[in-house]
């Protein structure tokens, strides 16, 4: 390789590094730190323009920062939200989670601001072409912001009757029966289904574990079921770990360990300090 072509393809190298680097980190904060990960996204975005996923995680982050911002700073936050999730799906058609966003934005935002159920059902109809678990459960985030949470359960029992070997479909149903009614009985049975079918299944393993800290019953399988999720790597879309070392604290402070849960709670706190529930668990254990 000649040095001239040797140097255009190092700093090319260089260049896709730091790329990959700074969504990698812009993913990492995106549940802790809303605001660094937009800085280190837009970073991302203005390297790599046609970068969809570096789309799709900056408009998470601005959503977030939505969610939090005063009256005044929300319109020009969410208008950010919804043009990075279709910049995303404009770049990758088969972005399902940055279609996901946006029929969240549609069913959330205002007329005026740009929600549109027509749209958002549009989306989902998109999202059903290419995958047919994720196209159920695109309707069933219509459905739940539409107060009927009887259809949207549907769609996941659906979802379970075609798919019966689908651990997500399964973790889903789970989540349903936990959100909607705060079904701990049901929601643990589906989430102990889902590990039957794949035991790899990370996101089960958390909520049974919190399953057992919300009932008080089998503490000893929860306990176990979270220490299994501590040691796995989440992805974004996964629980954070900060959450299964709360949920563990609580497992202990129910079983009178107060040490043990005093260090997972200060160990949650320490990786996301902004968690009040955590805080205050925290502070009642001292």
């Amino acid at each position: 390789m000649k040095k001239a072509a040797f140097v255009v393809w190092f700093c090319s190298a260089v260049s896709l590094f730091g790329q990959t680097s700074l969504v990698d980190q812009g993913r990492a904060a995106l549940s802790r730190d809303p605001e660094k990960a937009a800085t280190l996204l837009e970073k991302a975005v203005a390297e790599s323009p046609n970068n969809a996923e570096a789309h799709y995680l900056l408009g998470s982050a601005y959503g977030s920062m939505a969610q939090h911002a005063s009256i005044f700073g929300q319109p020009g936050l969410a208008k950010k939200t919804h043009d990075e999730f279709e910049r995303a799906v404009q770049l990758d058609p088969n972005l399902i989670d940055a279609r996901l966003g946006l029929i969240e934005y549609y069913m959330l935002a205002p007329g005026f601001m740009g929600g549109d159920r027509e749209k958002a059902v549009q989306q989902a109809n998109e999202i059903k072409k290419r995958d047919v678990f994720d196209g159920h459960r695109a309707f069933a985030t219509i459905y739940r912001h539409e107060k009927k949470p009887e259809l949207a359960r549907k769609e996941y029992v659906d979802a379970v009757k075609e798919m019966p070997t689908s651990a997500k479909a399964r973790y889903w149903l789970g989540i349903s029966y936990l959100t909607a009614d705060k079904n701990y009985k049901e929601a643990a049975e589906q989430f102990e289904a889902a590990i039957k079918v794949d035991a790899s299944y990370m996101p089960a393993w958390f909520r049974i574990g919190q399953m057992a800290a919300l009932s008080g019953t089998t503490l000893q399988r929860g306990e176990e079921a979270l220490q299994k999720y501590l040691a796995y790597t989440p992805d974004h879309t996964d629980p954070p770990l900060y959450r299964a070392h709360y949920w563990l604290g609580v497992i202990y402070e129910k079983e009178g360990r107060k040490a043990e849960a005093r260090q997972s709670f200060a160990t949650s706190l320490k990786i996301n300090p902004s968690q009040p529930d955590v805080a205050e668990a925290l502070k009642k254990i001292s």
